[in-house]
């Protein structure tokens, strides 16, 4: 960047690094703090957090303030991106879970999918100073817009009605069970830290979802700097390199047919009188592992500089790698929820803190790996990757149950989703 003399690494690591870290502590962070202290001073809190944080990368005139804001808007940034399923996880029952969870993935795809174009051309018309500005405004609004929301938490609201009526009537000889209860800072502390950290390390389920889901996701950061040095070899300006980012639109709504098939197999499940198991959702994982692989293939071997071909050959490639990409982020994010149900934002925590770490990193090494080995050698590896991960799903099919089964914690949290009366 001109204006403050940094190199192209430099600016990577203050830009996007710094927000991957940014996100990974607060993806560790956020989620148990939810858990413990509700969900709406979770939402708040980052809104107006993002808000500020955009205006000090915006405003201060030192590459400081771009390291300090990024860092901050990053652990801003694990709220939405990973809280929310929780609250979804709260409020709503099976079926119309299947399709919000969608949508909310769906909605996370395509704002990385868009982010690129847009801020591209906003740099170019009026300034990258201006990417921030928007985002300060439009997260001041919707910090507004969350103060009427309500608390979604049912442990949260439980215990608020309790010493409601406490104060009404006076001490109650009793007590209620609420397992997200901190009465300490030390149990506040060892709840948000420790929590995702054990089961992080001990969980086969979450390290397996985690490290595949961390794969996906920064495959789709790695494409803002790879594509500059794929589709600059077609003769594109250095603003037209970030369109084909349109090209996984059409693929991340195509992952909406799986979900009539998920529909059905929960209606017959609902039918039969039977308790949907978190294995039901492999279903379009078990499509999208080989999608991502053939996608990428397809992709590293229709563009140069070893194959000449017209630009649109790749698009197909780039389609189907946003369809598997947003199933990845839809079924492993499912199955964390309903594999650990009342404490999914936990579980969700270990997973976004891997993701953000690979968003954060994987753009720093696209660029010199794709201009140093070239575009078709560079796909072709993260391709390789992609087909060893197409056993994985009959992994999930086979032995998932069995992981569930084992493991005390997934059996604490769905004996607690019980207590609470939770679907």
């Amino acid at each position: 960047m001109s204006e403050y003399a940094m190199s192209r690494a430099v600016m990577l690591t203050g830009f996007q690094f710094m927000y991957g870290i940014g996100q990974a502590l607060g993806g560790l962070i956020m989620p148990p703090f939810s858990e413990a202290l509700g969900r709406q001073k979770s939402y708040l809190t980052s809104a107006g957090a993002y808000s500020i944080s955009s205006l000090l990368v915006g405003l201060v005139p030192s590459s400081s303030g771009v390291f300090v804001g990024r860092f901050f808007s990053g652990f801003a940034s694990s709220v939405p991106a990973i809280v929310l399923a929780g609250s979804i996880e709260d409020l709503y029952t099976q079926r119309p879970r299947l399709w919000l969870l969608w949508f909310w993935n769906c909605s996370t795809m395509l704002g990385i999918a868009v982010g690129p174009i847009y801020g591209s051309y906003i740099v170019n018309a009026i300034g990258w100073r201006w990417v921030y500005h928007v985002s300060a405004i439009t997260c001041a609004a919707i910090s507004i817009l969350l103060i009427p929301v309500r608390e979604s938490r049912p442990t949260t609201l439980l215990e608020r009605r309790f010493d409601n009526l406490q104060s009404n009537v006076g001490e109650i000889d009793m007590d209620i069970s609420n397992p997200d209860r901190t009465d300490t800072s030390r149990e506040l502390v060892k709840v948000i830290l420790m929590r995702p950290a054990k089961i992080g390390v001990s969980e086969p389920i979450i390290i397996l979802v985690s490290v595949l889901s961390a794969s996906a996701w920064g495959m789709m950061y790695l494409f803002t700097e790879s594509f500059t040095v794929v589709y600059s070899e077609f003769g594109w300006s250095s603003r037209a390199t970030s369109l084909p980012f349109i090209a996984l639109v059409p693929g991340i709504i195509m992952s909406g047919f799986v979900r009539f098939w998920d529909y059905h197999k929960l209606k017959l499940r609902q039918k039969a009188g039977q308790r949907p198991e978190p294995e039901d959702k492999i279903g379009g994982f078990a499509i999208a592992a080989p999608a991502l692989a053939i996608g990428l293939w397809i992709f590293g071997w229709t563009v140069p500089p070893l194959v000449h071909v017209h630009w649109i050959v790749s698009m197909f490639g780039l389609v189907m790698i946003g369809f598997a990409a947003t199933e990845f982020s839809y079924t492993l994010s499912g199955y964390l929820s309903d594999a650990y149900t009342i404490y999914a934002s936990s579980g969700l925590a270990v997973q976004g803190f891997l993701r953000a770490l690979t968003s954060g990193c994987l753009p720093l090494f696209a660029y010199p790996m794709y201009s140093g080995l070239g575009s078709n050698v560079a796909t072709s590896i993260i391709a390789a990757v992609a087909t060893v991960f197409c056993i994985t799903p009959y992994i999930f099919l086979k032995y998932g149950k069995h992981l569930r089964e084992s493991s005390p914690f997934a059996q604490y949290s769905a004996k607690m989703n019980d207590e609470q009366g939770a679907d």
